[in-house]
């Protein structure tokens, strides 16, 4: 992550991930977080849906994501 937003695993409450959606806009980045159990993370039919919420969150249906803790 650029420009001073960081992640690190040790932030996110146990049990869960983080989807953390980012946008470049002239004036820095912007971002968005959804907090997921993993549990639902773990189900592949799930994950798409959460995607989409979270880019949809930011403003950006196209925006990369980084999954915080899903290691």
């Amino acid at each position: 992550m650029g420009q001073g937003h960081e992640h690190r695993p040790g932030d996110v409450a146990p049990g869960m991930v983080v989807l953390c959606a980012t946008r470049e806009l002239p004036g820095g980045l912007q971002w968005a977080h959804l907090p997921v159990d993993r549990r639902l993370w773990s189900e592949e039919d799930l994950r798409e849906g959460f995607r989409v919420r979270v880019r949809r969150t930011v403003g950006d249906a196209a925006a990369p994501i980084e999954v915080v803790g899903g290691s």
